[in-house]
């Protein structure tokens, strides 16, 4: 994925995971086919409303300066399993640079204010062929809408360009399957270690 000049970055997802636009029509069509595999009604009726919250979800995202999403829609027997990654790119206001603390208060999973019941811990992390990097994880508690408000798990990871800006990645995984914090948050950590930065050649 290309940023500014001939700055780039990758990531690899999962088997099974998807790149995707963040779009209206994108995610319409994931829903409805997950529909099509749902006979149950209070399933059908958890996919639709868990959509309608991915929906607003993804339209901060884009406000917010979004520049990659990867996830899964999974439908198990016992239940609907959804997870993704975004990665934003954050230009700290001028003469300001930005700490794991900052970004953690002003930054949200779901695009908006965090509640009483967000819970994070802090710490560094060493990603290969980058070095060390804040990290942040832990509950996230948010308003998507008006009195509509949503609990993810959550994992940060804070990457600074590879420059002088002060400019900063954040590597955003989140999912709303908090009973499987665990295995989510390995695979979190196995896909954010995939990150490296790169160069655009001109051909």
């Amino acid at each position: 994925m290309a940023l500014e000049g001939t700055l780039a970055f990758g990531l690899r997802i999962p088997d099974g995971w998807v790149e995707y636009d963040l779009s209206g029509e994108a995610l319409a069509g994931i829903r409805a086919a997950l529909l099509r595999q749902t006979p149950d009604k209070a399933e059908r009726d958890r996919v639709n409303e868990t959509f309608r919250t991915v929906r607003r979800i993804a339209q901060g995202a884009r406000r917010r300066g979004a520049v990659y999403a990867a996830g899964t829609f999974t439908m198990y027997e016992d239940g609907l399993l959804m997870a993704n990654v975004m990665i934003f790119k954050v230009t700290p206001p001028p003469g300001r640079s930005f700490s794991l603390q900052d970004l953690s208060k002003e930054f949200s999973a779901a695009g908006g204010r965090q509640g009483e019941g967000t819970t994070r811990t802090f710490g560094t992390v060493e990603l290969p062929g980058i070095g060390p990097v804040g990290r942040v994880k832990g509950i996230e508690e948010a308003e998507v809408a008006h009195g509509i408000r949503t609990r993810l798990l959550i994992m940060h990871t804070v990457v600074p360009f590879p420059d002088e800006s002060g400019q900063v990645l954040v590597i955003t995984c989140s999912s709303p399957n908090l009973p499987l914090a665990e295995p989510l948050y390995d695979v979190f950590d196995a896909i954010t270690s995939t990150f490296s930065f790169g160069v655009i050649t001109p051909s």
